[in-house]
């Protein structure tokens, strides 16, 4: 237990019970809990290093690498931040958002794994039709796209990002710039009465099917949903940065949680509809954790997708014709290893040195990972 730590895992070591008690969890979400409370503690295992120069010892804990752990997405965020820089165009990079009503929410909550799945199809597939369209660009497109499952008070609220270079691949396999002038890749009206129809139509068709649970909503599109474009990132090093923020983030940051209690979390957000203002919001433990577990995704769930020419198997050969015609060289930077980015990146605390002298360490001895109790 960490004490009286005003984080993630205290929270958990608190109200964990009362909620299993309260309500139940799964267990996946058990396990996650689990893993994100004993994190950088000494259940999880460790090493001991000794110094070569001074002789000093350091004791290094664990951490548990979820993906759902606030402490553990910093070095895999900067590996795949840089993976993205190598792939960069000279073009501009789009912002579009995709969401769905909040009637649907139930639903996602009751099939996530079917309705994510869904969204990501319907989504991909409306910007697909825009795209091949003659008028708008004739041209196979490329994305990333993100899940995020949050809003600034973690409430349920899924939605999809998608980053989309401004062209794609015509059937010639040459690239073909966007016919967009202005801000916006296509009209998001347009978009929101297509993605909205052709996800209604195929959520009903999974119902007929019996692979939904929970009552579908008759009136799905009787209001239009929201397609959000944001305007064009200003260059291709905006993008990086915005990926940086936003891929590997969690529902929740430890700095956000400013108080636990033996009853009560405090946390801070952002009031976006009034001007960004920071606000804070006290609730029981137990609904923190409830709101918590709403976001965790299903087991091994991809949660960022590469579609497109930017998919893992059309890449390379797209990447290759597309900086062709842009004028740039046609091979992609050398990829830098693991230890190269971390020391560009965090610089000498990447490295393990004594804390006394500075001298290099050695592996002495490691201990494992202590077992779980059953429950």
């Amino acid at each position: 237990m960490l004490g009286q730590a005003n984080n993630l895992a205290s929270a958990i070591n608190r109200f964990r019970p009362g909620l299993i008690r309260q309500k139940g969890i799964s267990k996946h979400q058990l396990k996650v809990l689990r893993a994100l409370e004993k994190c950088r503690s000494p259940q999880m295992g460790g090493s001991v290093m000794a110094c070569t120069d001074c002789g000093g010892i350091h004791y290094v804990v664990h951490s548990c690498r979820n993906r759902h752990c606030p402490q553990c997405q910093g070095v895999d965020k900067e590996l795949w931040v840089e993976d993205r820089k190598r792939e960069l165009l000279p073009v501009k990079y789009f912002h579009v958002v995709f969401t769905v009503p909040h009637q649907l929410l139930e639903l996602f909550r009751f099939n996530r794994e079917i309705m994510y799945n869904l969204l990501f199809e319907k989504a991909w597939e409306t910007l697909c039709l825009f795209a091949k369209d003659p008028k708008l660009l004739g041209a196979q497109l490329g994305a990333i796209a993100i899940l995020h499952t949050w809003d600034q008070q973690m409430n349920f609220h899924p939605h999809l990002h998608f980053i989309v270079p401004a062209g794609g691949i015509d059937e010639h396999g040459r690239w073909k710039h966007s016919k967009q002038n202005g801000s916006f890749l296509f009209n998001v009206k347009e978009m929101s009465k297509v993605f909205s129809a052709r996800f209604a139509k195929k959520l009903r068709r999974l119902k007929m099917q019996g692979k939904i649970q929970k009552y579908v909503p008759r009136e799905l599109i009787k209001n239009a949903w929201v397609v959000y474009a944001k305007q064009a990132f200003g260059s291709p090093h905006s993008v990086v940065e915005y990926l940086g923020r936003y891929t590997h983030r969690v529902a929740i940051s430890n700095a956000r949680i400013l108080k636990v209690t033996d009853t009560d979390v405090t946390f801070s957000w952002c009031d976006r509809k009034n001007g960004y203002k920071k606000k804070t919001t006290t609730i029981t433990g137990e609904e923190f954790l409830e709101r918590f577990l709403d976001h965790i995704v299903p087991p091994y769930f991809r949660r960022i997708r590469h579609l497109g020419f930017l998919s893992t198997r059309n890449k390379t050969k797209a990447l290759e014709t597309a900086r062709k015609s842009l004028g740039m060289d046609a091979d992609i930077p050398p990829k830098q290893s693991r230890a190269q980015i971390l020391t560009l990146r965090f610089g000498d605390r990447s490295q393990l040195k004594c804390r006394h002298c500075g001298g290099e360490l050695f592996l002495y001895e490691s201990y494992p990972k202590q077992k779980e109790a059953p429950t």
